[in-house]
This record gives structure tokens, sequence and C-alpha cells, in this order.
């Protein structure tokens, strides 16, 4: 069974920030989806939860980190498109 949208973010975000992943995540995602469910997320909100990403994540890890896991999650697009 493949896995969701929501499930893929999830597996890379642990792999950028450990155990702080998922609170991270579900609370980009809620600003992105203005609220609703995390697990909701649709490929069409893909680009606004990198560049949430993109604006938070340096201040949680490297220039160059940051930047591989925005790309990350912009790849999914290709798997979820």
């Amino acid at each position: 069974m493949s896995k969701s949208l929501y499930d893929d973010i999830l597996a890379i975000a642990t792999e950028y920030m450990g155990i702080a992943a998922e609170d991270y995540i579900r609370r980009r995602i809620r600003i992105v989806l203005r609220g609703e469910a995390p697990e909701q997320i649709e490929v069409d909100r893909l680009e606004r939860l990198a560049a949430g990403i993109d604006m938070t994540a340096k201040g949680y890890m490297s220039e160059a980190k940051a930047d591989r896991f925005r790309m990350e999650i912009l790849a999914l697009a290709r798997k979820h498109g």
C-alpha cells in the first residue's frame, strides 16, 4: 500500500528534524491549509509548504540542509501528482 502525501512529508521531516518533526510539520501544514487537518494536504499545496519550510527551517538547521529539506518536499509532487 502506498503512503499518503502526509505520511511522506512526515517521513522526510523526521529525517531532517528527528522527534521534533511531527509537531513542526503539523504546524506548518495547518498554516498552509488555514487550520484544516494536516492529513488533508494535497499536492497543489506543496509549493506553499516548501516556502514555509524554507523560511523557518533555517532557524533549526544549516541553510544547505534546509534547502535539501525543501527540495525533497517539492519532489513529492512527482510521486503524488
